[in-house]
């Protein structure tokens, strides 16, 4: 009796892991592709001339993405999700532009970097990790342009490089970053 019930105990216990398997499958599957489209900075349905509002939540590149609209432009709170249904990016919008404080996360759920947006601008203080969740760099941005001290740590949370930028420098983020950033497609 005692053999049967411990095989039935793991029988029941694979059948559950296996319903919950196919039901998180399923539920992926059942995310569609995007039905929107950006034209002159509005987003709207296909086939359709008024500005949309509403939630949209699809199915780009096998990623999933999630954001309010309100007449045709991306408002509230951004996520976006791996493949495997797990956080890649989590931020806020104002009227199409990148607000407040955003994180970017490694598959594994650690966050790999975060700061603050001021009018679609890195502002402030921006950190980045390793996959371990040491720091590896941190630094301030001003308007979009970095100032003060910017530090590069090794593992353990030496400096390894540091650089100073001047208040009134004109040296800018690199452009493709910074792009990347704007459009919410920051990746390392």
């Amino acid at each position: 009796m005692k053999e049967f019930m411990k095989v039935f105990k793991g029988v029941a216990f694979a059948g559950i892991v296996l319903i919950l398997l196919l039901l998180s499958c399923s539920h992926n599957d059942e995310i569609p592709q995007s039905d929107l489209e950006l034209r002159d900075t509005l987003i709207y349905k296909k086939d359709s001339n008024i500005p949309f509002t509403g939630r949209e939540k699809s199915r780009i590149e096998n990623k999933i993405i999630e954001y309010d609209v309100v007449n045709g432009m991306k408002q509230g709170d951004f996520l976006l999700y791996y493949e495997s249904g797990k956080m890649e990016i989590k931020g806020h919008l104002d009227h199409n532009k990148n607000v407040g404080h955003w994180q970017y996360f490694y598959e594994s759920g650690q966050v790999e970097s975060e700061g603050l947006f001021v009018n679609n601008l890195p502002d402030g203080v921006w950190k980045w990790y390793n996959r371990s969740g040491t720091l590896r760099e941190e630094g301030s941005y001003k308007n979009g342009q970095r100032f003060g001290t910017w530090r590069q740590y090794d593992e353990k949370g030496n400096i390894t490089k540091e650089k100073e930028f001047p208040g009134n420098d004109s040296t800018k983020v690199e452009e493709d970053y910074l792009e990347k950033l704007k459009n919410n497609n920051y990746k390392k």
